[in-house]
């Protein structure tokens, strides 16, 4: 049987770490020194698959198992099928309604499927066409790093190379460092290491678990964010 994933839960916000005011975009920092940094980075370099809606897919209908029934809200309306993503290891199909989740947190719900279900799933028609999106989710291969707080927590010896080499502008001289090997602004992307929005997180909660994948909804207000411990899934929401 699918898995509805849990539901949606915010954490609050917090502040911005104070080495986040160390921020300059017109900071003059050389070549040389960001090449260091580009060297010292390539070995944590995680693969990942960025996302993104395109008209080009493979998949027409969502798959579920025999005898599902169409997705619908609290409110018994129906939900738009957005797309699935898909690894080695598992398919995730996702459904969204136009109203948004300020509405109705059910109004975005996600069927997770781990790879010994796959045999058992059947394409799940619905009864109007309608309620398939034109464009659903297009995975590209990237390479991922993760945000300047988890190279705090994970990489301290990086950490202290940068904030050396760059002690006014350490976290402009990893973003700089981090563009020349990923230059492309994530907020939906499966595998690698979670593109946090917000600088919230205590670290010390997801330190042990799996990054699964990063989704936003339709309206661009949250992103939702998916790991494992192996067993469970946990949830993390952040506001855009």
């Amino acid at each position: 049987m699918f898995k509805f994933l849990k539901s949606l839960f915010e954490t609050p916000k917090g502040e911005h770490g104070s080495l986040m005011d160390s921020r300059d975009p017109k900071a003059e920092i050389s070549q040389t020194t960001i090449q260091t940094v580009v060297e010292a980075l390539r070995p944590i370099q995680l693969p990942a698959q960025h996302l993104s809606q395109s008209n080009e897919v493979d998949d027409k209908f969502p798959l579920f198992p025999i005898d599902s029934i169409w997705p619908s809200n609290r409110k018994d309306k129906p939900l738009q099928y957005q797309g699935s993503l898909t690894t080695n290891d598992f398919k995730v199909a996702i459904f969204q309604h136009e109203d948004g989740l300020r509405k109705d947190h059910t109004n975005l719900q996600y069927f997770y499927f781990k790879k010994e279900e796959w045999n058992e799933l059947k394409e799940l028609i619905p009864s109007d066409l309608n309620l398939i999106s034109d464009k659903r989710y297009k995975q590209t291969a990237i390479v991922s790093l993760p945000i300047w707080e988890e190279i705090i927590h994970r990489y301290p010896e990086i950490h202290k190379l940068i904030v050396k080499l760059a002690p006014n502008h350490p976290w402009t001289l990893y973003k700089r460092a981090k563009k020349a090997l990923c230059d492309i602004d994530i907020t939906q992307q499966i595998y690698g290491y979670p593109q946090w929005m917000i600088n919230d997180i205590d670290f010390r909660k997801i330190k042990e678990l799996q990054f699964l994948f990063q989704i936003e909804d339709l309206n661009n207000t949250v992103v939702h964010y998916y790991f494992t411990d192996g067993k469970e899934i946990q949830q993390f929401v952040q506001r855009q």
